[in-house]
């Protein structure tokens, strides 16, 4: 979080001094300027003194629909305009926050800025340090400023409110990110739901909020403010949903005044609750630093792309020469399985992208199929604040590398089975000892090891990446494709896109959520609900990313396609109304008879093959060629002794 100082005040204190000595006296003179100086020096530190220490000041956002909280995926909030609709997401951005004192001077925060997530609990904001007194004013802008709304958004840190892994704001290849966005479902006029999706972007629809309502920071302070979401749907201007496609999703363009209208409703959807102050920062938990590598080992170069994201990598893990070469080669060990069967790389080959190529569901070692398609590994170092598995289950890379070891439908062999196989051979021992610095073989180990390797397979050098490096072209086709990639469907406007950007935007091609899309009107698996036990979140599953999906068929959780033709047919006339279905496809389906109610984006099959011959410019040959297992550590002459390094 961008961080500034207060701006300074000086203060001019007068005081009465003695008049210096004539200049017949030269003792009393010098003696008068030396106390003169002695004074003047500690004037200022005695007026420092005096006065009060900075408070800290943040900011806190309830958020409600009218009076009643806001919970996600709740069909029964009521609209000014007569609509029952459900919100499923409400994020945005606050920046250059100011206060204005009780006699008007202002206080600015040019570079505060914060994200807001009225569904996960990310509902407060830092502020810099304030000198206290009495306040009368609170002001913020929805949104962000110019300069940092067309910011590199590769340049920001893996925690930072601009990093897109963060937010899931930015705007693809448009530029800049959306100020806010509130999406959800909506009872249509026979009882059916559709959905609604409103994205508020660009700096004409950058809104200032001022809220007037006096306080007094007497000491660390948090401000209380109030979001009332109803009047997003009415407090400047009524808005409606309708059959009419045209106010079901906004784009926040020249021509879409349903955008500005719902800016200045959200200005107008802030209150000033209350100021109080803020429990002692001693109660927070304190901050913990990442431990060193173990002694004896050699950093990673992990070379990450310049046009992604910054990742959060682990911070108990760090990345070593040794420690990647012993979870690569645990990745190819067949004694990890019952019989010496199986490894990873079985259901996980590198030709395929690391998925299990032309299998739906892959095959265990006693011959049982998994529930599930084969996910393929790559990237996943940007993963980790969404977790891993279809369903996300697993929060941490090191714990999915274990599970299907002891999974009876996989390799089906009890982990401390795995670690005396691994203990009895000649070479595992000196590889682990020199991966983390110390003998011993764990379980544990196992799974950091592997978690490493996976770490390291990064897939970003396809003919899209050096497109976008200008060191290659599309052919028309191809840039066809991309248009129909990154434009929405929406017939009102005269927007015939493929609307594939809303889940598969960015340069990582996933936002990592977990999402309905329709396959069925009830998913037979749980999905997302298995984890969460929440009925809105059946049949959800996490965004896979699109990078190789040439080479990682069939598709979907189930892999029921096994075509990337299959695919798109879906999504252009089949998608189920499911209840959980996702908005942003929700709003495609129109009103008809019951047996008849189908939704998709109608592409023409022209439009589809262009479509896939873009996704094909995802394809990262150099990435589907990489290595087979390591080979075991040379082990250092005897005598001898491997040098140490941090």
């Amino acid at each position: 979080m961008f961080r500034a100082q207060a701006p300074g005040v000086v203060e001019i204190l007068d005081s009465e001094m003695e008049p210096i000595a004539p200049a017949s006296r030269p003792c009393p003179v010098r003696l008068s300027a030396l106390l003169l100086g002695i004074v003047a020096a500690f004037v200022p530190l005695l007026a420092a003194a005096s006065q009060p220490a900075p408070a800290a000041l943040s900011v806190s956002i309830v958020h409600t629909f009218g009076t009643t909280p806001i919970r996600a995926e709740d069909v029964s909030c009521r609209t000014a305009a007569g609509n029952t609709v459900s919100i499923s997401r409400l994020t945005y951005f606050l920046s250059h926050f100011a206060l204005l004192t009780a006699d008007g001077a202002r206080v600015e925060f040019p570079q505060t800025l914060g994200l807001i997530n009225a569904l996960t609990g990310a509902v407060s904001i830092d502020l810099p340090p304030v000198a206290p007194g009495p306040y009368s004013v609170l002001e913020f802008d929805i949104g962000l400023p110019e300069a940092l709304n067309h910011a590199d958004p590769a340049s920001f840190g893996p925690t930072h409110p601009l990093n897109p892994t963060v937010n899931n704001l930015h705007w693809s290849w448009q530029g800049g990110y959306v100020f806010l966005a509130i999406e959800g479902r909506w009872v249509q006029p026979d009882d059916a739901l559709g959905g609604y999706s409103y994205h508020i972007a660009t700096e004409a629809h950058r809104t200032r909020v001022r809220l007037q309502a006096p306080f007094n920071i007497t000491g660390d302070t948090t401000l209380r403010l109030k979001f009332d979401a109803a009047r997003l749907f009415s407090s400047v201007h009524t808005v409606a949903i309708t059959s009419d496609a045209a106010t079901h999703s906004t784009h926040s363009g020249k021509d879409d005044p349903l955008a500005g209208h719902l800016a200045a409703n959200a200005a107008a959807a802030f209150s000033f609750v209350s100021a109080a102050r803020t429990p002692p920062a001693s109660a927070q938990r304190p901050h913990r630093a990442a431990p060193p590598p173990p002694l004896g080992t050699t950093p990673f170069p992990l070379a990450l792309p310049k046009h992604f994201p910054q990742p959060m990598l682990p911070l108990d893990n760090p990345l070593t020469v040794q420690g990647v070469r012993l979870g690569q080669r645990l990745f190819y060990e067949q004694r990890l399985s019952a019989g010496d069967a199986q490894s990873c790389a079985s259901c996980h080959q590198p030709d395929a992208a690391f998925a299990d190529a032309g299998k739906a569901l892959s095959i265990g070692v006693s011959g049982v199929s998994g529930s599930r398609n084969a996910m393929p590994l790559f990237n996943l170092a940007w993963s980790a604040d969404s977790g891993f598995t279809w369903d996300g289950r697993r929060a941490r890379l090191r714990d999915q590398a274990l599970a299907p070891i002891s999974d009876p439908r996989e390799m089906h062999l009890p982990l401390d089975t795995a670690v005396a196989r691994l203990s009895a051979d000649a070479t595992y021992p000196d590889q682990f000892a020199a991966a983390f610095g110390s003998p011993g073989i764990t379980a544990d180990r196992v799974g950091l090891a592997i978690e490493q390797f996976l770490l390291t397979l990064i897939s970003a050098d396809s003919k899209f990446d050096r497109v976008l490096a200008n060191t290659e072209q599309f052919t028309p086709q191809e840039k066809r494709g991309q248009f129909l990639f990154v434009t929405e469907f929406d017939p009102a406007r005269g927007q015939l896109g493929a609307d594939c950007f809303h889940c598969h935007g960015g340069n990582l091609f996933t936002d990592h959520q977990f999402r309905s899309s329709g396959l069925d009107v009830d998913s037979a698996d749980p999905g997302r609900e298995g984890v969460t036990d929440r009925p809105t979140d059946r049949g959800r599953f996490k965004t896979p990313s699109l990078r190789n999906i040439e080479r990682t068929a069939p598709y979907m959780h189930d892999g029921r396609f096994a075509t990337l033709e299959a695919v798109l047919e879906h999504y252009s006339e089949h998608i189920q109304p499911a209840k959980t279905l996702d908005p942003n496809l929700a709003k495609h389906i129109v009103t008809a008879p019951a047996d008849k109610r189908r939704a998709g984006v109608k592409l023409s099959p022209d439009d589809r093959a262009a479509l896939i011959a873009f996704l094909k410019t995802l394809t990262d040959d150099s990435f589907l060629q990489r290595p087979g297992p390591a080979a075991p550590s040379p082990q250092p002459p005897t005598g001898t002794s491997t040098p140490q390094t941090r």
